[in-house]
């Protein structure tokens, strides 16, 4: 293990000690007297750790999409470490099969040449696989019909009503944008 230098503006400080203004001393002392509230934590952080969190808030609250992972290669994967100084298990890891009358059906969708991608609802086509409805088996476009003003029947929008071969039926309008697995 290779030792990195220490700067300066933190090795002249016994024991990386953080400086704190007399005001938040005082503030301290009023919270163990019992007569002011605690000094919040970011207080006792210097500005760099203050940036650093926000940083990783930032990252760890955006979502993570499926299509924009990327598989790495074993070269890579042995490379990394974790943060124990472990590396990766090796990929793929065998798994035990579980015997037919305990096992869990699942849908096997075929993966070869086919990749998820984004598409309008007006183009989601039977055998697609969309999250949430499945294997798509029936495609229809239905007038959505509604009271408008006090006339009844007033047809207001088109919806594309997707039926799920497990019998899940789910609308989109056509312009919205559906994630659908299909080569």
């Amino acid at each position: 293990m290779t030792r990195r230098p220490i700067p300066a503006s933190v090795s002249d400080k016994p024991g990386h000690i953080l400086e704190i203004p007399d005001s938040l001393g005082r503030d301290v002392d009023r919270f163990h007297a019992g007569t002011g509230p605690a000094p919040p934590m970011e207080a006792f952080m210097s500005d760099a750790s203050l940036e650093q969190v926000e940083r990783q808030t930032a990252a760890a609250s955006s979502p993570v999409h499926a299509e924009d992972l990327r598989p790495i290669s074993g070269a890579e994967a042995a490379r990394r470490t974790t943060f124990d100084g472990e590396h990766l298990p090796a990929m793929p890891a065998r798994r035990r099969v579980i015997p037919a009358p305990f096992a869990r059906p699942s849908v096997c969708g075929g993966t070869h040449g086919k990749t998820w991608q984004r598409v309008r609802a007006d183009q989601v086509r039977k055998g697609d696989i969309v999250p949430g409805v499945g294997l798509v088996a029936l495609v229809h476009e239905r007038l959505r019909r509604e009271t408008v003003a006090g006339v009844a029947g007033v047809a207001t929008r088109v919806e594309f009503v997707l039926t799920g071969a497990g019998g899940v039926i789910q609308a989109f309008s056509p312009g919205e944008q559906v994630q659908v697995f299909r080569s």
